[in-house]
């Protein structure tokens, strides 16, 4: 179920969907109210969360990359379902990074059992990127809140 699903999403709002359905089968663990920031991030952060806020921060200069260079939107989304994965334990309070990578590998591993591409990004984020060029650019681009990304938050027009 979970793989068809990936593979069709469309945008970060549905990959982490997934992530949140994932989380909470597996670990029984919720939260509600997240924020997703597209920016520029300082060499070898591929993403962070900041304890005590509701935003998850990725760094822009790596999705482009990947959209740009992925060979198919699994390959995509699988990337971003491990990064988003891996910050939303941290919004969860698990600030161990041990203990967060093992996490992500447990929730990878009993949500998309026998997948051997998103296992390899869960053991090693950096896989997808190591030969990909992710230029730094001399100006900064502003940050890009995402919209409907933590479609649970968002209010109901009846």
């Amino acid at each position: 179920m979970y793989l068809n699903e990936l593979e069709a999403a469309r945008g970060f709002g549905e990959v982490f969907s997934l992530v949140k359905m994932a989380v909470s089968e597996r670990l029984r663990l919720h939260r509600a109210g997240l924020a997703l920031v597209l920016m520029d991030l300082p060499p070898n952060v591929l993403a962070q969360h900041q304890i005590g806020s509701n935003a998850i921060v990725v760094d822009k200069k790596v999705i482009d990359a990947i959209d740009s260079t992925s060979r198919s939107r699994l390959e995509r989304n699988s990337y971003v379902f491990v990064i988003l994965l891996h910050e939303y334990l941290h919004s969860l309070g698990i600030t161990d990074e041990e203990r967060v990578r093992a996490l992500v590998l447990d929730v990878v591993e009993y949500t998309f059992p026998g997948n051997q591409t998103i296992r390899a990004i869960a053991l090693n984020p950096t896989i997808m990127i190591a030969d990909r060029s992710i230029t730094s650019t001399q100006s900064k681009t502003l940050p890009l809140l995402v919209r409907d990304f933590d479609r649970e938050s968002m209010p109901y027009i009846g």
